[in-house]
């Protein structure tokens, strides 16, 4: 029965992801290995029957597509993050440097080979894409050796556990010594109605930026209308505001009361609509580039991407896929429809030109070859130069009529499936060293692998909760955004379920793998 593993590598790679998948969704108290089920049964498999074994080009094809979709997606959050979010990213940089030491220093004191401790790193750091360029640096053009992924393979479980107990102790520190921002809640967004009293001198866009709010109506003396940038407010005016409570609270407090009535409940003149955007002509625009207030007499007060709401600022930049919550004219709305397109198999479309453009552009920068200090060569290879070129064109999101940018589902599909497709690969490259590399120095494999799990967990705990003393929510978020793994992540946001754990873990994501694939490459350069 093996040999039809041996003979078809397609059932090889179905059967490793179909029954991997069933072994990741089984919890193992607070612990699933998600992903990493389909690398532990391959192998297995091959451990049990060593010729099974996936053609070259699935490890190349899989890799590269994976780091391009975590670099598409990241693009965005990596610049935000060097921009506003500098504190957490040197907590994070000092995390991964740490674990680099730690990997090289129990490394080199018990002996073992370089690939097997920077496949160690990788997996330590959940850096599937770091694993990849080191087993690339290490080939040079070669046979792909399995040490890395032996040193990947033992390490990935110990650091899944060991990061849900650091969340388990920070969840606990919180709740015994709960931090100002441990108190503070963060709001939802709401929408209601604001009866201004006296006379706020501002004008309907001067209030949205003072208090980070959209007016999407304005009644007055009983006529309601969509509210204009330029119009100056009045004493008496209702305005339906979308904002998260807080603010709203705050603009009651500043500026009037509650009001009696909902206007926006009324849809028989002005009413609103949830419409999906799919022309491509404003995906990676900005909203203001819609011009929706100038042709339709419309504003967009919120847009759902994904299963998040975010306030419609006018430099909010679009993506398709986007539903973009309308209020207009009733009679205006269908032709706005039709201008953002309003279809769900086109904002799912997989967009061939930019992903063929863009992994092409990556794998010619996969070519490049730089010089280091010594005498040594980084070269950029099929998993770091689809994963930089990713977050450049990510962030860029359209350059001229070609969109970059992939729809969130697209993207996130793509991602999955090309993680799970390179962990077989991985694995049934390495199944049979893995039971003899076990049997031999399982006691130095396991005391790699914690070692720099705990340095990670370690920095990352002083540095977010004692040095930044972040709150439980960003804290988490932090500590799970720099070792990337998703089950500690799921752990952390099922106990604390609130957004700023996800916003922490966006922030630092991009950030930490791409600093993890190139310490890895320089272990491997220098060491």
């Amino acid at each position: 029965m093996l040999q039809w593993f041996v003979d078809s590598p397609l059932l090889t790679i179905f059967f490793c992801v179909g029954v991997g998948s069933l072994l990741g969704k089984i919890r193992f108290g607070p612990v699933s290995f998600g992903p990493a089920g389909a690398l532990f049964v391959a192998l297995a498999l091959s451990a049990i029957e060593p010729k099974v074994a996936l053609p070259p080009i699935v490890t190349s094809l899989s890799l590269c597509v994976f780091c391009y979709m975590v670099g598409i997606a990241a693009g965005p959050s990596f610049v935000n993050a060097l921009r506003s979010g500098w504190q957490p990213v040197v907590v994070s940089v000092l995390a991964i440097v740490a674990m680099a030491a730690a990997a090289l220093g129990v490394g080199s004191w018990f002996g073992l080979d370089i690939g097997t401790v920077a496949g160690a790193f990788a997996g330590a750091g959940t850096a599937t894409a770091a694993l990849g360029a080191v087993q690339q640096q290490l080939a040079a053009g070669g046979p792909i050796p399995p040490e890395p992924a032996i040193g990947y393979a033992v390490a990935y479980p110990i650091t899944v556990l060991l990061t849900i107990l650091c969340c388990s102790y920070l969840i606990s520190a919180g709740r015994r010594k709960p931090t100002a921002e441990d108190q503070q809640k963060v709001a939802p967004i709401a929408v209601r109605t604001l009866e201004l009293v006296g006379d706020p001198a501002l004008t309907v866009r001067g209030l949205a930026d003072r208090y980070q709010a959209v007016v999407s109506r304005l009644t007055r003396g009983g006529t309601t209308v969509v509210a204009h940038d330029e119009e100056a407010l009045a004493a008496g005016d209702l305005l339906t505001i979308t904002a998260r409570e807080d603010e709203v609270q705050r603009m009651i407090g500043d500026l009037g009361r509650p009001a009696q009535e909902e206007p926006w409940m009324d849809r028989s003149d002005i009413d609103f609509r949830r419409i999906t955007l799919s022309n491509s002509a404003y995906v990676g625009r900005e909203l203001v580039d819609l011009r929706l207030d100038e042709k339709y007499d419309a504003v967009v007060s919120r847009v759902r991407r994904g299963d998040v709401d975010i306030i419609a600022t006018p430099d909010l930049v679009l993506a398709s896929g986007d539903r973009l919550r309308v209020t207009a004219p009733r009679e205006k709305l269908a032709a706005i429809t039709k201008e953002l397109g309003d279809s769900e198999r086109t904002a799912g479309d997989i967009n061939p030109v930019g992903l063929g453009l863009g992994l092409a552009i990556g794998l010619l920068a996969a070519f490049i070859q730089i010089p280091l200090p010594g005498g040594g060569t980084l070269v950029l290879g099929t998993a770091t130069a689809p994963l930089i070129l990713g977050v450049i064109l990510g962030a860029l999101g359209r350059t001229g009529p070609i969109i970059w940018a992939l729809p969130g589902n697209v993207a996130n599909t793509l991602n999955q499936y090309s993680l799970l497709v390179f962990l077989v690969a991985v694995g049934t490259g390495a199944g049979s060293g893995l039971i003899t590399a076990l049997a031999a120095d399982w006691v130095r494999l396991v005391s790699l692998g914690l070692a720099i799990s705990a340095a990670h967990a370690l920095v990352c705990v002083i540095g977010l909760r004692t040095v930044l003393k972040y709150g439980t929510a960003r804290s988490l978020g932090g500590l799970t955004g720099s070792q990337l793994n998703p089950a500690p992540y799921a752990y952390a946001i099922g106990k604390v379920p609130d957004q700023r754990v996800a916003i922490g873990y966006a922030v630092l994501f991009p950030v930490s793998m791409i600093i993890k694939v190139l310490l890895a490459q320089l272990m491997v350069v220098y060491f």
